[in-house]
């Protein structure tokens, strides 16, 4: 992890967390940080190993969660909030991770690491149709935790996560995904963020129904764990985009409801199998209702939500993301009104924009 210098984005200082020592390994975290929602502390795992599997270091393979916070000097210290133990022949690459007021959850979804080569990292990543998906629920007071099994599911990037009581005031814990509805037609003997390469998509090798067809079937699901009862159900929510057949990823929620109970997402669409055309969705998951744009030849990147200064309403605010125009090789921020994704404003680049996967909003204060 690194500090920054917030003009010109270099790094100013390196973190390291904890020292255990030459003989511990700690090799892989989430992409995201989770940030609670009211102290705003971000949440990470760290998977550790010893290299002896713990016989004298006393590290077994396992994610240790991590809180980060302050202190007085503005520096960010790392403190240990618990750690679930995972066999090095099952580890999961876990993208982005769940945090609510009390609880923090690791997702272990059926993307698995095998360490088969250090030179070429795509073979060492899985999509394993027979990996169950375990949800860890972690206490963030006493890092204690509850295991959930699933039954395999692949998603990388969460839309939020948040606690409620049921009608017999049972705390649940409920988590939502974008998730491919099945995994059958995936080819296990190819890695699939390979043929992301450009040289291989412009070539006569590319074919959507053999490449992306098994990444174009979508559908948002609910994960739902019963802490009182140790149980958990999968529920999934309809799908109300058109058309169907249509990538949906990268969500984004109101931070002002993030962790909490929420209603409305904000996704980020590409039709695999119309030349790559893009498009952003918003879904209103109580109302069970979508708006979706796009245009001919224009390219948007993951939509970020501002909410309103003042404002109370979930979806009070604007949508914020450069597109790219295929047709005069140029970019534009486009700024949409977050309830009815009506383009407010375009802002000119004076630079092309590729398409990029995330962004960030950060208020001037």
């Amino acid at each position: 992890m690194f500090d920054v210098q917030d003009v010109t984005l270099d790094p100013l200082d390196t973190y390291k967390f904890f020292n255990k020592g030459k003989f511990v390994k700690e090799f892989m975290s989430a992409s995201h940080y989770a940030r609670h929602p009211t102290t705003g502390d971000s949440y990470n795992y760290v998977f550790m190993t010893g290299f002896d599997k713990g016989l004298f270091t006393g590290v077994e393979p396992g994610y240790e969660m991590i809180r980060v916070t302050e202190d007085d000097t503005g520096r960010a210290v790392g403190k240990v909030v618990g750690y679930i133990p995972s066999s090095l022949k099952d580890i999961r690459i876990i993208h982005s991770l769940g945090v609510t007021e009390n609880y923090v959850i690791l997702p272990r979804l059926s993307l698995r690491a095998d360490l088969n080569s250090t030179t070429h990292v795509c073979s060492n990543i899985v999509f394993d149709d027979k990996a169950p998906t375990y949800m860890h629920v972690m206490s963030i007071k006493d890092g204690s935790f509850q295991t959930f099994e699933f039954p395999p599911f692949i998603s990388v990037h969460i839309v939020n996560s948040f606690e409620r009581e049921n009608e017999k005031g049972e705390t649940e814990i409920v988590v939502d995904y974008p998730t491919l509805t099945t995994m059958d037609g995936f080819n296990h003997d190819r890695c699939y963020y390979e043929i992301l390469n450009i040289e291989y998509m412009l070539s006569d090798k590319f074919s959507y129904l053999k490449d992306f067809k098994p990444l174009t079937d979508v559908t948002i699901r609910r994960f739902v764990m019963n802490l009182a009862t140790g149980k958990g159900e999968v529920i999934d929510h309809p799908q109300l985009w058109k058309p169907k057949i249509l990538h949906v990823d990268f969500p984004f929620v109101n931070d002002n409801f993030r962790g909490k109970p929420f209603c409305i997402v904000y996704f980020h669409t590409i039709q695999w199998d119309n030349k790559n055309a893009m498009g952003i969705l918003k879904l209103d998951l109580c109302k069970q209702t979508s708006v979706g744009w796009d245009d001919l030849n224009l390219f948007p990147v993951e939509p970020i939500f501002v909410p309103r200064p003042g404002g109370t309403e979930e979806d009070d605010g604007v949508l914020m993301t450069p597109v790219y125009d295929a047709r005069r090789d140029g970019s534009e921020l486009y700024i949409w009104d977050a309830r009815d994704l009506k383009v407010i404003a375009k802002l000119s680049s004076p630079v092309r924009v590729p398409w990029t996967n995330h962004g960030i909003w950060l208020p001037q204060d």
